[in-house]
């Protein structure tokens, strides 16, 4: 009785383990991405959504452009070292 036990709160110690991590990352990324990339997905999005296609562009333009410069910045330090 008692291994069966200690077999599901490891499972369960696993899960919580991966749900922390996925936070910790979309935090992260919220706070990378700053106001800017935030607004310009929901912008976009919404915007797209309403069938502003031109203007859904722009604003998700918004949001790809703040990625790259996360992505680029992370690369640099990635070969700087």
């Amino acid at each position: 009785m008692g291994r069966k036990k200690k077999v599901v709160k490891e499972e369960i110690v696993e899960k919580i383990s991966l749900l922390k991590k996925v936070y910790n990352s979309a935090k992260a990324w919220v706070i990378g991405n700053g106001i800017e990339g935030i607004l310009g997905l929901v912008a976009g999005l919404v915007l797209w959504t309403l069938g502003y296609k031109i203007s859904a562009g722009f604003a998700l333009g918004v949001f790809a452009t703040r990625n790259w410069d996360i992505l680029k910045t992370w690369v640099k330090g990635l070969l700087g070292k």
